[in-house]
């Protein structure tokens, strides 16, 4: 989110806390009123958008980086172990199969490395009980619980990207649609001239960023903020 939306959507919340704080005053008026709650429902989908449009990724794409390499170095530890049950069994293709490395698995694509992962375990199921003095049932069971839990952080990265980039297109539009509110409530203010309210409304309606303040809006087209 670039920093003029920031501080856009930090003069809308400072707005919005004038509408609440003076809702006696302007409620009363049907006009004004109208354009209050559009401004709040469209202030919701702001506040959605933007928190959406921040995202952060890097804790699944590291999730999925630990459960991969969980999966890689437990699976190639068991295959090694089971490729030499194959080579006593004179199975030379199950023996070939089996002699995969951390290393070689780590440079698969995701869905090419689960295949193998799930290639090496059903292999070294179909084994049976003679594969038993190799690799244990419970260590069979613990590596198809880590390729589980890789299949399912596999896509998490790409979806969060995905949604992360649906916010960031939604938020340009959904501000242009404030900025149209706000041009009509500037106008509709001097409704209530002298109060309180009006004062509040226009001295938050100058709030650029922090510490910082604008003229106040007497353009006759939608206000740049």
């Amino acid at each position: 989110m670039l920093k003029t939306q920031e501080n856009f959507i930090s003069m809308l919340t400072v707005v919005g806390s004038v509408f609440d704080n003076f809702k006696t005053v302007w409620n009363t008026n049907s006009v004004f009123t109208k354009y209050v709650t559009d401004f709040t429902a469209n202030r919701l989908l702001i506040d959605v958008a933007a928190q959406g449009g921040n995202i952060i990724t890097t804790g699944a794409s590291q999730d999925k980086s630990n459960a991969a390499h969980e999966a890689f170095d437990f699976g190639s530890k068991l295959s090694k172990r089971a490729s030499i049950f194959a080579l006593e069994q004179n199975n030379s293709e199950m023996h070939d199969m089996m002699r995969v490395s951390k290393g070689s698995l780590s440079q698969l694509a995701d869905t090419k490395a689960s295949a193998k992962l799930h290639e090496l375990h059903d292999r070294m199921m179909a084994a049976g009980d003679d594969l038993l003095p190799y690799v244990s049932a419970e260590e069979l069971t613990r590596f198809k619980a880590l390729i589980d839990t890789y299949d399912k952080l596999m896509s998490r990265p790409r979806e969060l990207t995905v949604n992360r980039k649906t916010h960031n297109e939604d938020l340009p539009e959904l501000i242009q649609d404030s900025r149209k509110l706000l041009y009509k409530l500037d106008s509709l203010v001097n409704m209530f001239d002298g109060t309180e309210f009006e004062a509040a409304y226009l001295n938050a309606r100058r709030i650029v960023n922090s510490g910082t303040r604008k003229a106040p809006v007497t353009e006759e087209t939608p206000s740049a903020n």
